[in-house]
């Protein structure tokens, strides 16, 4: 399900003659519990893919699984690294650790 809603939301927002979504931005929150699905529907759907998270070590377990490809906490690094992935069409997971103060 989290797949296909990913594919289905990316299609509304591509552009006339576009026929890929890579390069496509998928932006969402929690890799904790079930929501680990959200990275890989990422991998799957071919786009770029940033899931927030404010649990360490919910990040470090999505990270450990293959489930995001680099976890990140300063968004110094990450914001770069995203545009870079957009620009390339990579199909990236970022999972970016963002501890609440």
């Amino acid at each position: 399900g989290t797949t296909i809603t990913v594919m289905n939301a990316a299609r509304k927002r591509m552009k006339p003659g576009q026929k890929e979504l890579k390069g496509m931005l998928f932006v969402t929150a929690g890799l904790g519990g079930m929501s680990g699905a959200q990275p890989k529907a990422g991998n799957i759907s071919g786009v770029v893919s940033v899931t927030a998270e404010i649990d360490i070590a919910a990040a470090q377990k999505r990270y450990d699984q293959g489930w995001v490809d680099e976890l990140h906490t300063s968004l110094d690094e990450l914001v770069p690294r995203v545009k870079k992935a957009v620009e390339n069409k990579e199909v990236y997971q970022a999972g970016p650790y963002i501890p609440l103060k």
